[in-house]
């Protein structure tokens, strides 16, 4: 008898429970945009952050609150932009592919150490210990920070120590631009193929002493720029990726060969392979 009560009384709470949940579940809930459940079905699901929101869920309710772009999901890419477009009953928008870009062309057959580092074996720990062990201050540490944070594989390390990011995976997401304690990564079109391999802002001769392939700022490549893509600023030569129009014509000018044409430098790669 004592076990039936108990059985009763349990089932009894449970009930009453359920109940309670139940009404409190009909009274505090929130109503969901069903646009906002569309886009988030059709998003790549890989929440990383590249949209500026926290994960894809989040990028679907700013869409439909108006406070984000249709195109933001760099994952996705045009495809998804477009669907995004059609559930919001809006035009598609442009969608230029991005892909990241390591600017630094300082290996370890370019560029030697200070010191030897015993450390953690990451470049955020290096980083920390007098700016690192490599005699360039501003290069890549090689000890991959980039290629750990990369969700979708698209990096490896090179046997020269630095980086190689695989255009056909990266998806522009900047997980390896936030991991790099240098800030040597960056997001650039992927349209724009000519890129200056250096990120140091030492004078010349400083440039000169720690890296065979730094830039030198003598302004060669700016000179012969003539839609005026090139700009040399603080000890380093940029290009405007909206301007560059791919001609090439300052890759044989640069005297240290530090502007890399990204489809010979992958051609490159594939015959050393």
């Amino acid at each position: 008898m004592m076990i039936l009560i108990a059985i009763i009384s349990l089932g009894l709470v449970g009930l009453l429970i359920g109940i309670g949940l139940a009404l409190a579940n009909k009274k505090f809930a929130i109503e969901v945009d069903a646009r906002e459940i569309l886009i988030a079905d059709c998003l790549p699901g890989a929440n990383c952050g590249a949209c500026g929101y926290p994960g894809c869920t989040g990028y679907a309710a700013a869409v439909c609150k108006g406070e984000a772009a249709i195109g933001q999901c760099p994952v996705g890419g045009k495809k998804v932009s477009d669907k995004i477009a059609t559930i919001m009953g809006e035009e598609a928008v442009e969608f230029e592919p991005g892909v990241a870009r390591v600017l630094c062309a300082g290996g370890k057959d370019e560029c030697g150490i200070r010191y030897a580092y015993a450390g953690i074996p990451t470049c955020g720990a290096a980083n920390l210990i007098a700016s690192g062990a490599k005699s360039c201050t501003y290069g890549c540490l090689w000890m991959g920070d980039c290629f750990r944070a990369c969700p979708f594989g698209a990096i490896r390390m090179g046997e020269n120590g630095l980086p190689i990011i695989d255009e056909e995976k990266c998806v522009a997401c900047g997980k390896c631009v936030k991991a790099c304690p240098r800030k040597i990564i960056a997001l650039i079109p992927k349209s724009c193929r000519v890129v200056i391999e250096c990120s140091s802002h030492d004078r010349a001769p400083e440039v000169r002493r720690v890296c065979k392939v730094g830039c030198i700022a003598c302004r060669a490549c700016e000179k012969v720029c003539e839609p005026k893509a090139i700009i040399v600023e603080d000890n380093l030569a940029r290009i405007d990726p909206e301007k560059c129009t791919n001609c090439g014509v300052c890759i044989p000018k640069c005297p240290r060969k530090t502007i890399r044409n990204m489809d010979e430098k992958r051609e490159a790669l594939e015959e050393a392979a």
